[in-house]
């Protein structure tokens, strides 16, 4: 199949991989009443559920270079908190954190991450955080911020602090939320705390029960000795036309 126009399609960059892809385009319906996976990749590939044909499986990856490609040069007289990385330190969460920087500081993707850790005094600190928010703090040297650099050169590690998204430590009675450049907080009776985005207006619940929310975001938890479990919340962020 031709390439489908010049401009730049950043919505590739959202899946994993081309199966990922094709299955965006399925209803519920074709689930229900066609069962067979197969049968409803073809019916998407024919273009009977878009008003454009899908990307041949080929498309697709010289799309997601494309895309990768248009987003490398805007900031590479600025350099990257994950260059630091040294190339023996293969932490899981580092390696995760590296991923998503240039997406984030990209607007092509928006996380939220949530982390926790022990405290000197025994008390465990947990919160949200808005990591486009955060590597910017420290690009500007906000006066609170994460040392990013020092995370990267495994110097320091990633604490939650109270001016972030959410910030909580129960052995204090303290619960803090707190509206970042790129979410605001929101609190619903049915699905408890959630995220908007500021952008797209797009709604993130991180409660982990599946609801109509659910896909706004994509939710992946890595654990590595050092950082324990983090929660990554990926929003793809949706663009005006």
């Amino acid at each position: 199949m031709a390439t489908q126009g010049k401009s730049v399609d950043f919505s590739v960059l959202e899946f994993d991989n081309y199966n990922d892809y094709i299955s965006s385009f399925a209803t519920v319906t074709d689930h229900r009443y066609l069962g067979n996976d197969s049968t409803i990749k073809t019916i998407v590939q024919l273009g009977y559920r878009t008003t454009k044909i899908p990307y041949t499986a080929e498309e697709y990856v010289k799309r997601v270079d494309m895309a990768l490609e248009a987003i490398r040069p805007k900031l590479a007289h600025v350099g990257l908190f994950s260059d630091l990385l040294p190339p023996t330190n293969r932490d899981p969460v580092l390696l995760e954190f590296k991923a998503r920087e240039l997406l984030n500081l990209n607007k092509i993707l928006s996380t939220i991450v949530f982390t926790s850790y022990i405290h000197v005094d025994g008390s465990e600190i947990s919160g949200y955080i808005d990591l486009d928010m955060s590597w910017r703090n420290c690009f500007r040297e906000a006066i609170k911020h994460t040392d990013w650099r020092g995370v990267f050169q495994g110097r320091s590690r990633l604490k939650p602090m109270p001016h972030h998204l959410s910030y909580s430590n129960p052995r204090y009675n303290v619960v803090k939320y707190t509206d970042s450049d790129n979410f605001q907080v929101m609190h619903d009776h049915h699905f408890g705390l959630m995220f908007m985005h500021r952008g797209d207006h797009k709604m993130i619940s991180v409660g982990g029960q599946f609801n109509i929310y659910s896909r706004n975001a994509k939710r992946s938890m890595v654990y590595s000795p050092k950082f324990g479990y983090v929660v990554f919340y990926d929003h793809f962020v949706r663009k005006k036309v």
